[in-house]
Order: structure tokens, then sequence, then C-alpha cells
């Protein structure tokens, strides 16, 4: 398997998405964080956008979205999430462990996925989708989940350019005998909480 290939492929896709406004429905909003949807072309559920601005520099807050480092201090929705294998500098796979969402509803998954760093100029973005890979094969202990093509992307406010404005877009399977109004109910609230902890571990870190 070709992961650098991947990685190119998904990251050109995501700059589309990231740039295309079109035919989204906003399904959740809050303090300076939206979250809409549209179905996926890339499997038969919806993909999540969620908007934000963060009161720091984009360059200060974009590390806190995928290194492990940092990601695992803030992040309350995940139980683990660990580096499994680097490709190249900006590029590498990663496992994580959720915790179940909508109060047990859904009960932990787990994603093994390749996470891939490009940069545009002012616009940082973390692109990923799931891979295979041996060193995390399928567990009992979770129900394995899939991730579409994904993206987090940071860039400076245009109201302020020392704010970070952030686009999230996520599409991932959750698995299991999961009801579509079920994961509908949970996505957006789910974002909505990754937005509000990453703000106050940025608050609490730096």
């Amino acid at each position: 398997m070709d992961y650098k290939e991947m990685a190119e492929d998904v990251s050109r896709k995501m700059l589309l998405c990231i740039n295309d406004t079109s035919g989204w429905k906003e399904v959740k909003k809050g303090k300076l964080i939206t979250v809409s949807m549209r179905p996926s072309t890339d499997y038969p559920g919806n993909i999540y956008r969620v908007e934000a601005t963060i009161e720091q520099r984009p360059e200060k807050v974009f590390p806190f979205l995928y290194l492990q480092e940092y990601r695992t201090k803030w992040d309350k929705s995940l139980q683990s999430y660990k580096l499994i294998d680097t490709i190249d500098e900006d590029t590498a796979v990663y496992h994580s462990i959720t915790h179940s969402y909508g109060l047990g509803l859904v009960p932990p998954r787990d994603f093994v996925y390749i996470l891939h760093v490009k940069k545009y100029n002012d616009l940082l973005t973390t692109n990923s989708v799931s891979v295979d890979h041996p060193k995390c094969p399928v567990c009992r202990s979770y129900i394995r989940g899939q991730t579409y093509p994904s993206s987090y992307a940071c860039y400076p406010s245009p109201e302020n350019p020392e704010h970070c404005k952030i686009v999230g877009i996520v599409q991932v399977d959750l698995g299991g005998m999961l009801l579509p109004s079920v994961v509908q109910s949970v996505m957006p609230t789910s974002l909505m909480n990754l937005i509000t902890d990453c703000r106050a571990g940025i608050k609490k870190l730096t």
C-alpha cells in the first residue's frame, strides 16, 4: 500500500471540500461554532462540517489538532491516541480509541488512519483516511470504525488575523448496527465538544 500517494490524493480532495461551501445544512450552533452536514459521496452517510474561531494564532492552534503530545491532554472523547508508524515528516499512521458517545448510545470505537499534514501558504491542514496496518489488527474489544476522507484546516480569521478560523470536514462510519438517527444526533454534539475541549486545552497548556 502506497501511503504517501494515498495521503496526497486525500489532501487534494479535501482542499476542494474545504473551499466548497455549497449544499450544507446547519444542524447545530454554539458560541463561535457552527456544525453543518450534507450527504456524503464517499459512503452511505453524511459528511459534517464544523466551523469555529479560536482566539489564538493558527500556528499555535494547529499542532493541538493532531500531535500526540497535545491531543492526549485535551481531547476528552479519546481514551487512547497513538502514533504507530511514521511514513515521512508530514505523514503518519495513528490509532485512536474513543470513549462511548451519546450517554452510552454508541459504545467505544477504534480507528486506524493515515494523517498527512499539508500547508498552503496561510492554510494549515491535516488530511486523513482509514487504512489497514499490521500493527493494529481488528480487536474484539472495540468496534472498528472507518474514517472516510476528512480534514481539519486552520487559517487566520478574516476579522482578526491574530485569531484562528478552524474548518473541520469529518465523515466517519461508526460501524455496528446504529440507526442513522442515532448517528445524526451524536455527531454534531461530538464536534461541538471537540472544539470546546480544544479551546480549553490550548488555554490551559499555553
